[in-house]
């Protein structure tokens, strides 16, 4: 799967929007990450270190029509199919396997969410969340990090809903 992640930079994306950079640590890693003042913690474009290309995009909570209208943008950009507000049926959710292969884990850590884990290669990670009360897609994070992924992917693995954790 070729996602166009390394490029991704909300500052160019979102030219009128108030994007700035900050000191960010992302699963335990220090790095930079382009936040938006609208949405500061729902929209985050993370770089390891001092690297130019991003490792991360974590895209939180997506849930009114703006916040939707700025997430499909990005997720457009990156070259997914997925869109913010799509309701996910379990159809749709055996096409995503399809896509991506069988969930590492599944969890229900959040309220009225649950996320479901894939592990495409060692080098790329999508998580998408899906909300309970109405099967509408309101999370997305992909990793394209290979030291990134292992420093999540070990915790996540844990929080499994079918292994009763």
């Amino acid at each position: 799967m070729k996602l166009e992640l390394k490029t991704l930079s909300f500052k160019t994306l979102f030219p009128d929007y108030n994007i700035h950079e900050q000191e960010l640590e992302y699963g335990g890693i220090l790095g930079w990450g382009e936040v938006s003042n609208f949405f500061p913690y729902k929209f985050v474009c993370f770089r390891k270190g001092n690297n130019k290309e991003t490792a991360a995009i974590s895209l939180t909570e997506i849930e009114t029509k703006s916040e939707r209208r700025m997430g499909n943008m990005i997720l457009k950009y990156i070259g997914t199919e997925l869109r913010f507000g799509n309701r996910i049926t379990h159809i749709k959710l055996k096409k995503i396997e399809k896509m991506y292969g069988t969930p590492i884990a599944i969890d229900d850590d959040f309220i009225d969410m649950l996320r479901y884990h894939y592990l495409i290669s060692p080098d790329l990670f999508i998580c998408i969340g899906i909300k309970t009360s109405n099967s509408k897609l309101i999370y997305v994070e992909i990793i394209n990090d290979s030291e990134l992924i292992s420093e999540i992917i070990d915790v996540r693995r844990n929080c499994d809903i079918r292994k009763n954790c």
